[in-house]
């Protein structure tokens, strides 16, 4: 007589569920729904289910929804879902992945990369948040009615570290963030000024780096604004020399287009800030 056993596998580990509305009968008898992101705990594995206990309740979905993390692969597997989600514009998703990975994998390799894109998702995130939400890591903007990211990942990054390829594009984008938490600026020089010799401890500290260039940018711009706010002919004479030392560094390239433009503008009078 052959005896036909059902694969089960005892656990008690968590997993993450990848994917939106996951439908399944509680042992309450109730429906429940997970979403991507919710973090579950594995009971036993049963052929292509899995029994999972979330908030105390407990029931079966298929095994293909979640991510176990006693698998060999799982830190890899959620980082893929993760960029995945970024890469295809679904930033909420991204996000709630990310965050999951940066609690469940503090000693990745991957994680200044991940803190990074958790950073780039929050802010897209932000900006589709409205007045009456609130969210932690989210600053409120009073000025304009409008959240924005706190930047506390590209902390984390600039702290954590600093030798990876991501520090300057994490204090680049905090530097940004950190912009959209004082505008606006309403003729203030303080906010202005702290600001460019933060741009200018940039260019000194990351001079190799792709953000160079960009940090270069906000140096000359920012140049122009106090000169617009002032007209102390020191910061017009700097703004110039900045763009004109992009435009002979960087020929054939966006940023010299932009050097020049700049320059054309200032030659003519125009403005940027006060019009």
């Amino acid at each position: 007589m052959i005896l036909f056993l059902v694969f089960t596998l005892s656990s008690s580990n968590p997993g993450v569920v990848v994917v939106d509305n996951v439908w399944f009968y509680a042992d309450d008898q109730k429906m429940m729904a997970l979403g991507t992101g919710d973090v579950v705990e594995i009971i036993e594995y049963e052929d292509d289910l899995v029994k999972v206990s979330y908030e105390g309740r407990m029931g079966k979905i298929h095994r293909g929804v979640l991510i176990d993390f006693e698998m060999k692969i799982a830190e890899e597997k959620l980082f893929v879902f993760a960029r995945g989600y970024f890469d295809e514009g679904e930033f909420a998703r991204a996000a709630s992945l990310f965050d999951v990975f940066i609690r469940f994998f503090t000693k990745s390799q991957h994680l200044s990369e991940v803190l990074y894109y958790y950073g780039l998702s929050n802010e897209r995130v932000a900006r589709h948040l409205t007045p009456a939400d609130s969210l932690p890591g989210f600053v409120f903007n009073n000025n304009y009615n409008t959240w924005h990211y706190s930047g506390e990942a590209y902390e984390q990054i600039r702290d954590e570290f600093p030798e990876s390829v991501y520090a300057s594009k994490a204090v680049y984008r905090l530097l940004n963030v950190t912009r959209e938490r004082y505008l606006p600026w309403r003729d203030s020089l303080q906010p202005i000024q702290e600001e460019l010799e933060q741009w200018q401890e940039f260019i000194l500290k990351y001079k190799n780096t792709e953000e160079y260039v960009l940090a270069l940018l906000e140096i000359g711009y920012l140049n122009r604004v106090l000169f617009e706010i002032t007209d102390n002919a020191d910061y017009r004479r700097k703004a110039v020399a900045v763009f004109q030392e992009i435009a002979e560094k960087y020929p054939n390239s966006v940023y010299s287009a932009q050097s020049n433009m700049n320059l054309y503008e200032i030659e003519k009078g125009e403005n940027i800030y006060k019009y």
